[in-house]
């Protein structure tokens, strides 16, 4: 029985300031396959700051190139639309995902970081696999974790205590643990929160089982489950070997080998785009 009445979490995920219009026009012509780029260029058009980003982040992939993008199309092309719709959900995050989760032991700015980490995790997957990474892998990346922070601002100690004893005590894992407090677990809370987003149902599913993959149905569970390992690696005090569900890799034509040098590439990718989020 739930000790937390899970109606008033989700409340309270409902209460994150909504998206801007121009971001919610983005997600969902990136997710359809009959959207052009002329489309985006044209919804780019209607919001100044969210171009100024983009030129930003477009000049940002090549420094040294002498051909500086300086309009709205060139930048659309130059960085394709996964990019494109990861970068804008960014700037509109991050001033929330900065926050802290100090129920879950994160401090200002760690869920960011991890947030990032494993957005470049999922935008580095492609040169591993000759799978097709979906579009929305980078956005579900990013915003995979977004249910702790609900929890972690909403819960009492008391309450993260209970969870964090049910995996110490109870053999519990974290997701049954959340289950048993509040009927809802962090990545079921998250997809609340991309669904009030009003962002497509493959960000939600991603977001949703990141964890549990294999219930997403979806390749952009996958990624965003193995985005997540590789990203916690860029944290841990040694390197570590990946405990990545077998069919998974499968799943996605990797091999434990390619996870290792996955991490290096992440981790030299995430110094990168720290540097350009932090200028936005």
């Amino acid at each position: 029985m739930a000790i937390v009445q899970v109606d008033e979490l989700i409340r309270k995920a409902q209460e994150l300031s909504p998206l801007p219009t121009s971001v919610i026009q983005l997600a969902r012509l990136a997710g359809s396959p009959e959207t052009d780029l002329e489309q985006i260029v044209d919804v780019m058009a209607y919001d100044q700051a969210l171009t100024m980003r983009l030129l930003r982040a477009a000049n940002a992939v090549t420094e040294a190139n002498s051909n500086r993008v300086l309009l709205a199309r060139d930048a659309v092309f130059r960085l394709g639309t996964a990019r494109i719709l990861a970068l804008a959900i960014a700037a509109s995050v991050q001033p929330i995902l900065r926050q802290d989760a100090a129920g879950y032991g994160m401090g200002e700015g760690v869920l960011w970081r991890h947030s990032t980490a494993t957005a470049c995790a999922a935008e580095m997957l492609p040169e591993f696999t000759s799978q097709e990474i979906p579009i929305e892998s980078l956005t579900a990346a990013l915003l995979h974790d977004v249910g702790k922070l609900v929890m972690g601002r909403f819960l009492s100690s008391d309450d993260l205590d209970f969870i964090r004893r049910g995996q110490s005590e109870g053999g519990l894992n974290p997701l049954e643990a959340e289950r048993q407090l509040l009927r809802i677990h962090h990545g079921e809370l998250g997809g609340i929160v991309a669904q009030h987003w009003q962002l497509p149902e493959r960000i939600v599913k991603g977001i949703i089982y990141h964890h549990e993959p294999a219930a997403g149905g979806d390749r952009v569970c996958d990624v965003v489950y193995l985005a997540n390992l590789v990203a916690k690696q860029l944290s841990a005090p040694e390197e570590q070997e990946i405990n990545a569900d077998n069919e998974v890799l499968e799943r996605l034509g990797l091999t434990s080998v390619d996870l290792l040098i996955l991490v290096n590439l992440t981790r030299d990718r995430f110094k990168a785009v720290s540097a350009r989020y932090d200028a936005m």
